[in-house]
């Protein structure tokens, strides 16, 4: 999904109560790897969250730029790299010129900027994974992944004030505990405030949720895709300039 204006709108409307009513491990397919599916609800509709929990002492995030951009597809670009689970990644121009930073091993191939939307960047830093908010990033040469994007939806535990609360659309996530858990995460059709509180929802990623989570681009750039076995697949249906691997560690 390109950056457009309305993503920028915000509302805030009374906040959702989601009660988890299944879930369910697709595939586990290393140890401190799982792929899950967690299924919501609340008095309006339904909603499915798919999502790569692992453990960052076994693996880690990769950023993986689009060998041919508006071509490439997730799971075959992830696949070549050796990645054994990921998502979509940032924003990206209708050019495909990616929007914000994005590093991709040590190599800055976007530059940081400043706007409203891109409030977090997803960093791996001298082999550790961390979500900091935008304001306080600091480039150095011990950053070797990176990815800028937006909002910020769950901070300190908590999740982030003033988010939209009237747009839906497939969301996809990254997350922590800040304890070394991880989780990206693929959403059914949903608003910001929502994403928000199914995230913070407890059982939707077993026994832990997240310190710290941030939207990377959403809607037709969404899509998900693990190994396996066996294969779980949520293709994206627009062509995206990055990815987000998830990657043994050596």
């Amino acid at each position: 999904m390109k950056v457009v204006a309305t993503l920028l709108a915000l509302a805030v409307l009374p906040a959702t109560a989601w009660d988890v009513q299944s879930r369910e491990v697709l595939a586990a397919p290393a140890r401190s790897l799982e792929i899950c599916e967690t299924r919501l609800g609340n008095p309006d509709r339904p909603v499915t969250v798919t999502s790569i929990v692992f453990g960052e002492r076994a693996f880690t995030l990769r950023v993986v730029d689009s060998p041919s951009p508006g071509e490439s597809r997730l799971a075959p670009t992830l696949e070549e790299v050796g990645a054994v689970a990921g998502v979509n990644g940032g924003y990206f121009h209708s050019d495909q010129r990616p929007v914000g930073l994005m590093i991709v091993d040590g190599r800055e191939i976007h530059p940081f900027q400043r706007a409203k939307l891109l409030s977090g960047v997803l960093e791996v830093r001298a082999g550790k994974i961390a979500i900091v908010r935008s304001s306080r990033f600091s480039p150095a040469r011990d950053v070797r992944e990176a990815i800028q994007c937006g909002p910020m939806l769950v901070d300190g535990g908590e999740a982030v004030a003033g988010l939209n609360a009237v747009t839906s659309a497939r969301r996809t996530v990254v997350a922590t505990d800040g304890r070394g858990r991880w989780a990206l995460a693929y959403l059914t059709s949903v608003t910001l405030a929502d994403a928000a509180g199914i995230l913070l929802t407890p059982g939707v990623f077993g026994d832990w949720t997240p310190r710290t989570a941030l939207n990377l681009d959403g809607g037709g750039s969404s899509g998900l895709w693990a190994a396996g076995p066996p294969v779980v697949s949520r293709p994206e249906f627009s062509r995206v300039r990055n990815f987000i691997g998830v990657v043994p560690r050596r």
